[in-house]
């Protein structure tokens, strides 16, 4: 997970099983997006498919919802046995505020980017322009600047409708210019200067130019940390002691703190986790005992030294035989 190969190899085999396992069977409905799958099948006809491909390999398993009520950013609604699209929206998920200090040309392009998603998935394009307006006026945008947004994406809308149409595009003879971009650190000052800005070289360049602005605006993130320094950082060797004088010795690459709270947590298949389920009214104290090294084998030699050196009870003790490398010892 997160390597720049894992979707390539992961669409590669889901194209391999659908050679070998859908296309044979020729559902009635079927559409893919890297391993999310919906399809559709008769009513009282058995789920052979979700059998099929569940046995296709040993290493994968697919999980099924029988009538979903979304699939990805598609909002499934079923009226009169039809069904109707609308766009699934997370209720937590918020648009850049009007106040932000970023281009408005980003702000225009966040309404035109939802209008175009509802364009392509919803049946009902007029409901969903209603509440696009809702979602952005409650980030404090402009009506009329939304408004102004949407007609503009509609005639566009219209205009390449009509151009599909038309064997040749209007812009099929017009000679390429030659494009240039202009990288400009973003300020308000500067945004409201360029439109004269960009009239003037215009003029100046006699329009020989397609010129384009760029406007290089900095992160939060740029100027300060967005987070505090982790006081329990990644590979620790740590010991637990329980109220009733048990203690663990355990190693963690991730942060600390979120290991002893799986430890704590009685459904957990840990040794402190399993103590704690048999024995409710204990509970255990932890403590950094080292710094460990990132490399696996190293930190879990380190720990089992540790381990052998303090004898924990909550850790499995192995005997060990030691080693004799020279028979008549060395001289």
């Amino acid at each position: 997970m997160g390597g720049p190969l894992s979707v390539i190899i992961a669409d590669i085999f889901m194209t391999k099983l659908e050679e070998a396992v859908v296309k044979p069977l020729e559902p009635k409905f079927y559409k893919r997006y890297v391993d999310d799958i919906i399809c559709r099948r008769y009513k009282n006809q058995q789920d052979i498919l979700f059998d099929k491909i569940n046995n296709y390999h040993t290493k994968i398993s697919f999980t099924i919802e029988v009538e979903p009520s979304t699939f990805l950013d598609t909002k499934l609604v079923k009226q009169d046995h039809i069904y109707k699209t609308e766009v699934h929206r997370k209720l937590t998920k918020f648009p850049v505020h009007w106040s932000s200090k970023i281009p408005k040309r980003y702000k225009r392009n966040a309404i035109n980017g939802d209008l175009n998603r509802s364009k392509c998935i919803s049946s009902d394009f007029e409901k969903e322009k209603t509440i696009i307006v809702q979602k952005f006026k409650n980030a404090d945008f402009p009506e009329r600047f939304i408004k102004s947004v949407i007609n503009n994406y509609e005639n566009n809308q219209i205009l390449k409708a009509e151009e599909e149409e038309q064997l040749i595009p209007s812009n099929f003879f017009e000679i390429k210019k030659p494009f240039i971009l202009i990288e400009i650190p973003y300020c308000e000052k500067n945004e409201k200067s360029s439109k004269r800005f960009m009239a003037k070289l215009n003029i100046f360049t006699k329009n020989y130019y397609d010129i384009a602005i760029k406007w290089i605006a900095k992160k939060v993130r740029q100027l300060f940390p967005l987070k505090d320094k982790n006081p329990h950082p990644a590979c620790k060797i740590y010991e637990g002691c329980c109220s009733c004088g048990f203690n663990y010795i355990g190693e963690t690459i991730r942060n600390v703190e979120t290991r002893w709270r799986e430890h704590s947590n009685v459904n957990m298949d840990s040794e402190p986790a399993k103590h704690l389920k048999d024995h409710i009214d204990h509970s255990f104290t932890w403590k950094v005992i080292m710094t460990a090294p990132k490399n696996f084998r190293l930190r879990k030699n380190l720990e089992a030294s540790i381990i052998a050196l303090k004898r924990p009870r909550l850790n499995d003790q192995l005997d060990f035989n030691k080693l004799t490398l020279f028979r008549n010892g060395v001289t």
